[in-house]
């Protein structure tokens, strides 16, 4: 094998590696990026288990301007549209998916639904 052809072999497999390593960097990224959108799914969770059912409603009429879209049944003997009714579920849901954790954060402490020691983790201790 002549040197040309070994300096060309040699370049491309430099590029595979930097190709792989690419991948990996992306893939690492992604894997955190979910890790921290999980971790802040759980931590609204549980912040929001601590309103009540009226502090959940408000929440949304103060903060997102409006209250999850209601969902209806249709009766099959009249075709009829039944409007179905909003449980605690439906307004959690709806504040996880429009709201940011900070946001809800700061609601809660405003509002005195929670003490600022509810977000003090092991570490502070």
């Amino acid at each position: 094998m002549g040197f040309k052809k070994f300096f060309e072999r040699n370049k491309d497999t430099k590029k595979i590696y930097e190709k792989q390593d690419e991948i990996e960097r992306i893939k690492s990224e992604i894997e955190e990026e979910d890790r921290i959108f999980q971790q802040e799914l759980q931590a609204k969770d549980k912040l929001l288990d601590k309103f009540e059912f009226d502090q959940l409603k408000q929440l949304c009429v103060e903060v997102i301007g409006r209250e999850p879209e209601p969902e209806y049944y249709e009766e099959r003997e009249t075709g009829k549209q039944i409007e179905l009714p909003l449980y605690r579920n439906d307004y959690a849901h709806f504040i996880i998916e429009e709201l940011r954790l900070s946001q809800i954060d700061d609601y809660a402490l405003k509002n005195k639904i929670v003490s600022t020691s509810f977000f003090k983790t092991k570490n502070d201790l």
